[in-house]
């Protein structure tokens, strides 16, 4: 493990008027080490994943041997325009623009090699999104792994009712359409503001039987019936019982079809340090003794 860890910040032009900001984290010599593209959830940013400290689970990796890019996703962070009352864009340019801009620029800057994406939450599904509409190849992923990431709500329980329901999605709904978007800081459900547009896609995904795309009508179920899905690793917080509970992770496994794909259900019944919650399976600090190591073994496994 190299302790040494540098940090820059890039911004990756999608158009004339959006700009999305990308934090690079490696040590060693920049561009020689796997990369990896680290993609954060709704109602996040980038930071979910690092710290300018050296904490968080893509400065870990970069200390073991990763390249590792960090964007905030259009609108959130350091990616501008902000989000407020104007932003018109939802899911659709996110996984037919943003992300492959992203992709792009990570392959440019580590010379083609395949990437692995890592995501929390909602970030898995617009991840799955992007490869089913451009594929795997053109966007130059050939692995995933996913925290807490589910496409459809259907845990029981009343955490979901509360978080997911009420607040989420009624209370939610309301500000969307008293303010223009999502204030998720001032309602505490989450650090960043959210688009009117990403809202209301986000309960269209969560509620549907079929994955669609609300802009353009494609079928992501459709598409995904017609290939193999990339080998993928899932962890769930068995704490979790709203945003992203292990039965909804196991779902959303299971709906990308045949591949390998393996779950890892995190608590102390399972033999973990801690109960960790959605955010926390990332932020605590146990978690780079705890269940990071087996992310590690899980990456190195092709290049065993």
């Amino acid at each position: 493990m190299n302790d040494k860890v540098e940090q820059e910040s890039l911004m990756v032009p999608v158009s004339s008027s959006v700009q999305l900001h990308l934090r690079r984290i490696w040590s060693g010599t920049p561009g020689a080490s796997p990369p990896l593209l680290l993609l954060h959830g709704a109602a996040e940013d980038g930071h979910i994943f690092y710290s300018h400290s050296g904490r968080g689970l893509a400065c870990w990796l970069a200390r073991n041997g990763y390249e590792v890019f960090v964007p905030d996703l259009r609108g959130k962070g350091k990616s501008w325009p902000a989000i407020d009352q104007n932003s018109s864009f939802g899911f659709h340019e996110i996984v037919r623009s943003d992300i492959p801009a992203l992709a792009s620029t990570v392959s440019r800057l580590c010379g083609g090699q395949r990437q692995t994406w890592i995501s929390h939450s909602l970030g898995g599904v617009l991840a799955a999104a992007a490869i089913l509409r451009a594929g795997p190849d053109a966007l130059g992923v050939h692995q995933l792994v996913h925290f807490a990431t589910r496409r459809r709500v259907r845990a029981p329980g009343w955490q979901r009712r509360f978080s997911i329901d009420f607040l989420w999605n009624r209370i939610g709904r309301l500000a969307v359409a008293f303010e223009g978007y999502l204030p998720a800081p001032a309602l505490r459900l989450g650090t960043t503001r959210e688009s009117g547009r990403c809202f209301h896609d986000g309960l269209a995904w969560s509620r549907g039987e079929r994955w669609l795309d609300t802009e353009d009508g494609f079928d992501y179920s459709a598409a995904l019936e017609q290939r193999d899905w990339l080998r993928s690793l899932y962890f769930a917080a068995a704490a979790d019982r709203a945003f992203g509970a292990p039965e909804d992770v196991r779902d959303f496994m299971h709906e990308m079809g045949r591949h390998d794909g393996r779950l890892m259900v995190l608590g102390r019944a399972e033999g973990n340090l801690q109960d960790y919650t959605h955010t926390g399976m990332l932020l605590h600090p146990d978690a780079e003794q705890d269940h990071f190591p087996q992310l590690l073994a899980w990456l190195r496994e092709r290049h065993a």
